[in-house]
């Protein structure tokens, strides 16, 4: 087992947030110059990137992504971008008639957002000219029910690892703008307007043809629903339903690209990668943490349509969710306010023999009980803290 190692925070003060377009003017600390590191010079070429990028006029960037669940085994592939060029696989344990094959959605939701922040670290050290030598963000959050049927991510805090030579009240700013300027961090804690799933439904035959090999319908009924009934039932005498474990993520930023390597999970088995964007010294090797953040809810969406229609007996043939959605721009000459996500919209499409009555029912209780939709539309509060040391792990 794996465990972080860190020297005790200290206490960050207050100090007031500094507007980036000033901050953009300011030459990198004489403490930057003094030493060199690789991660240092990777803020140089982004602060160039981001001067760059503030002088012309940037339209919002529309991303898109789609889901599908993968016939006889549910798995729900998430392709982002216009042509689904990166992929994920998500997926669930054993225990919930999964295979393990991809980080579950919830997991998926922490790491993004464990990226998001070391994103948004890096790309405001570069604004306001604040060395970094070494940034890791561990980021975790502590499930809880909001009824008998919603539960989904909350509590969300996070810690960044700093190795740097800056001031506390520099890194103190440095949280602040952080904080006010990352889309992510608005997107959960603040309250978000998100359409209903659009549904677009096809009539399929009562009875498939034997001829065709197994597919979603037998996943669903042989597989998935047993596993929902067991979940449903109730605890053995003298046990409570179990809540769910806290969840952890960690972010790591390679020093000389800017690529975050995000490991999910206390043992780190699934991992997800997350590039900058194109104008921002992007490489085109993964998404952006934005696109797969929002991808993310698709999967989760997804997902609770093959769990209600398990538990209420729907036959599904075919189940494909895309979801879309507007990011204003970071930086840019015609840029006023920080980025913010908007116009999210999700639109499924399935094939099932079922009425549209049935179909329209299961809308209803997927929103209802999908618990990253939910979270999306819901307020929460985020609270991260800063300890000075570069990330370190022993193995016992």
């Amino acid at each position: 087992m794996s465990i972080a190692r860190y020297a005790p925070p200290r206490k960050v003060v207050a100090a007031t947030l500094l507007s980036a377009t000033l901050l953009l003017a300011v030459p990198l600390t004489s403490a930057a110059q003094d030493k060199a590191s690789p991660l240092r010079d990777y803020l140089t070429a982004k602060r160039a990137a981001i001067q760059t990028q503030s002088a012309r006029v940037v339209p919002p960037t529309k991303i898109h992504a789609k889901v599908i669940a993968e016939s006889r085994s549910g798995v729900r592939r998430l392709r982002i971008g216009p042509t689904g060029e990166f992929q994920y696989i998500s997926d669930s344990g054993r225990n919930y008639a999964g295979y393990n094959l991809g980080a579950g959605s919830w997991d998926s939701l922490v790491g993004t957002l464990a990226s998001s922040v070391a994103d948004e670290y890096i790309v405001q050290a570069a604004v306001q000219g604040v060395p970094l030598d070494a940034l890791d963000v561990v980021f975790t959050s502590i499930p809880e029910r909001k009824s008998e049927t919603l539960a989904y991510p909350n509590n969300l805090s996070y810690v960044a690892y700093i190795d740097s030579p800056a001031t506390d009240a520099q890194l103190d700013t440095l949280k602040r703008a952080v904080h006010a300027n990352s889309s992510a961090i608005d997107l959960v804690t603040q309250p978000q307007q998100v359409s209903h799933a659009e549904v677009e439904y096809i009539h399929s035959a009562a009875v498939r043809d034997p001829g065709l090999p197994p597919g979603l319908r037998d996943f669903i009924t042989e597989e998935k629903r047993p596993a929902v009934l067991a979940r449903q039932g109730k605890p053995a005498a003298g046990k409570e339903k179990a809540e769910p474990e806290t969840l952890v993520a960690r972010a790591h930023v390679e020093p000389r690209t800017g690529l975050r390597r995000v490991f999910l999970g206390k043992d780190g088995y699934h991992q997800q990668l997350h590039d900058s964007a194109p104008g921002l010294l992007g490489y085109g090797l993964a998404p952006t943490v934005e696109e797969h953040l929002l991808g993310v809810t698709g999967t989760c969406l997804t997902h609770i349509f093959e769990v209600q229609a398990a538990g209420r007996n729907v036959l599904l043939d075919a189940l494909e969710l895309t979801v879309d959605g507007q990011l204003s721009p970071r930086f840019g000459s015609n840029v006023r306010a920080p980025a913010r996500f908007s116009d999210i919209r999700y639109k499924v499409r399935i094939e099932s023999p079922a009425s549209e009555k049935e179909i329209d029912a299961l809308r209803q209780s997927v929103e209802a009980t999908c618990p990253l939709y939910n979270l999306v539309k819901d307020e929460q509060k985020l609270e991260g803290r800063i300890v000075r040391g570069a990330y370190a792990e022993v193995n016992d």
